[in-house]
């Protein structure tokens, strides 16, 4: 994927890098109970990052 948003000049949002990095501090399940599926806390994570992003 980092490959081709390099190759297209496309924004990348690196969520597993960012969830590992939030899940230090607060454990994995406070962003998502299942390990797949963002819990609200996750989806309201997604969204700032995507904000920052392309902001």
């Amino acid at each position: 994927m980092r490959r081709l948003a390099d190759k297209y000049g496309a924004h990348l949002l690196d969520a597993d890098t960012m969830f590992a990095e939030l899940s230090v501090t607060t454990g994995p399940e406070h962003w998502s109970a299942d390990g797949v599926h963002p819990t609200p806390a996750g989806h309201a994570a997604l969204a700032e990052a995507w904000l920052r992003l392309v902001a």
